[in-house]
């Protein structure tokens, strides 16, 4: 199989740093892992707490610890940190070569979506964000690895874009860009371009989008590109 894993982010209008953090981590026994992590608030601290989060998850992912320990790991090493003051949110996707599986890890409000067999699945369960309560529990769910699935998932600016103006994106929206013979690069861009349309070009919140199609390999060839605005 070959997966290509597409991230595509926004900072908040005149906000010269964004609370999201992104990241792929290769997995120690094969695979690779893409995790979203949107900071409470903007700016500054912000940042400095979704980066500190992804670091974690890196550092535990590298140690071999499964997502599922790594997700609870994180929310009780924020509120530990934090004092239950701070929060975040944390969406993770894995595919794991050494399993044959697929793993969706989230905490917070911000959907993961999937297509597979030509079935539309939505991982939307209501959970608490990291970091505000002791007992928090993510949601974890673990499936087998097919070629030809698809996945999407982003932090809440894709939620919020469009809402003072009226006009938002729909679960429909994004399942029917997801339908699309597009790369994981198109479907991430395309629907980031959306978002800050609706904002008329001035994004309300930090916005990060990540993307991923499992497909059939075509060289054992491993490559990784990104484009950062300073």
């Amino acid at each position: 199989m070959q997966v290509d894993i597409a991230i595509a982010k926004a900072n908040k209008h005149t906000m010269s740093v964004g609370g999201d953090s992104a990241e792929i981590v290769e997995r120690p026994l094969g695979g690779v892992t893409g995790v979203v992590v949107d900071g409470q608030g903007s700016g500054h601290s912000a940042k400095l707490t979704s980066n500190m989060i992804v670091g974690k998850i890196s550092t535990l992912l590298a140690d071999g610890a499964r997502d599922g320990a790594i997700a609870r790991a994180v929310q009780d090493y924020l509120y530990t940190i934090k004092g239950g003051k701070v929060s975040a949110t944390l969406n993770m996707i894995s595919v794991a070569s050494d399993t044959k599986s697929l793993v969706i890890s989230r905490s917070g409000h911000c959907p993961i979506y999937m297509l597979c067999d030509g079935k539309e699945y939505s991982y939307a369960k209501k959970t608490k964000p990291l970091g505000f309560y002791k007992f928090s529990k993510p949601q974890i769910v673990e499936l087998p690895l097919k070629t030809g699935t698809k996945l999407l998932t982003f932090s809440d600016g894709i939620l919020s874009a469009g809402r003072k103006y009226g006009k938002t994106i729909t679960e429909a929206d994004i399942l029917s860009l997801m339908q699309q013979e597009l790369s994981a690069y198109d479907i991430a861009n395309q629907l980031i371009d959306q978002a800050i349309e609706l904002d008329k070009g001035r994004p309300s919140d930090d916005t990060t989008v990540m993307a991923i199609n499992i497909g059939d390999s075509k060289k054992n060839i491993r490559r990784l590109s990104a484009s950062y605005p300073l």
